[in-house]
């Protein structure tokens, strides 16, 4: 049977944290729990210390939501790494949903879970979320009705070689979900409920979801950098195009700024194709060192 750390990054989660650990020694005897505390200036680590058995580690400072899980799969000892927010927000039957289906499917690398019922976050983040979530749509060709659900699980051997390109922020969670569809690991999707937060405030802000914007558009040119550079080259040439036109209109004569588009485009077409090459080459040399062909 697989076995299995369960992950919680927690910062200023002192009225939640026991409460969670609690929930996971009761329920899923034996298996690890690592507590990574985030620099929370409360009592969390040592509520959760007192609440054990369960690894408390801390960070000297508040470094981020993908900083504490980094921190937790380096550490964890488990075949599964399980991912679950310190807020209390995951009810145990929806936990169980995941570890049933690891043991289930021992086959799988990562379980990527999708909240059927959410909370309103407010208009402006809202519309960050969709926006974000058509990037990913466009990024992985599948549909995507939640991509940044805190509770998911991972293969700790497939996911440690990525880890130096996942952010240290709360985009952890989009970029990981990227990661998966991009590096071909074996998919299981689940729908989950979540409760309503009843203690703390969502360290969300403005400036992760920008974070995660900045970054999708990153994985993009390391995992399919054609999708980026061919749009960007073929706009290039129309402004080209444009150029020409504009100037048969004005002084019927080609003109010289459409040489500027068209270079600029021929640029960053073979940018995008040396790119891709080095993602192929990228690709085929983990296979290599992963014994797979």
């Amino acid at each position: 049977m697989a076995t299995i750390s369960f992950i919680i990054p927690a910062y200023n989660e002192a009225e939640s944290i026991g409460k969670v650990i609690t929930l996971l020694k009761e329920n899923f005897a034996g298996s690890e729990i690592i507590v990574v505390d985030d620099g929370s200036s409360d009592s969390t680590a040592a509520v959760a210390r007192s609440a054990g058995p369960a690894n408390v580690l801390r960070h000297d400072r508040n470094r981020g939501y993908g900083a504490a899980l980094k921190t937790g799969f380096l550490h964890a000892s488990g075949e599964f790494v399980i991912m679950v927010d310190a807020d209390g927000q995951y009810p145990v039957d929806e936990i169980r949903k995941v570890v049933d289906c690891l043991r289930e499917q021992q086959d799988i690398d990562a379980i990527l879970s999708e909240r059927v019922n959410r909370y309103a976050s407010g208009i402006v983040r809202s519309a960050g979320k969709i926006l974000i979530a058509r990037i990913v749509k466009m990024l992985i060709n599948e549909p995507v009705r939640d991509h940044n659900c805190g509770l998911r699980a991972f293969r700790r051997e497939k996911i440690l070689p990525f880890l130096f390109l996942l952010p240290e922020g709360f985009s952890f969670s989009t970029t990981s979900f990227i990661l998966a569809y991009k590096e071909n690991f074996r998919i299981a999707r689940l729908e989950v409920s979540v409760e309503r937060r009843t203690s703390g405030k969502s360290q969300v802000t403005m400036k992760s979801g920008l974070d995660t914007i900045v970054l999708v558009l990153r994985l993009m040119v390391i995992f399919d950098p054609l999708k980026f550079f061919l749009p960007v080259a073929g706009y290039s040439f129309l402004l080209g195009v444009l150029s020409i036109v504009i100037s048969l209109i004005d002084s019927r004569t080609l003109g010289k700024n459409y040489i500027f588009f068209f270079l600029l485009g021929t640029l960053i077409f073979i940018l995008g194709l040396l790119s891709e090459q080095i993602m192929t080459l990228r690709k085929e040399i983990g296979n290599m060192k992963s014994g797979r062909r």
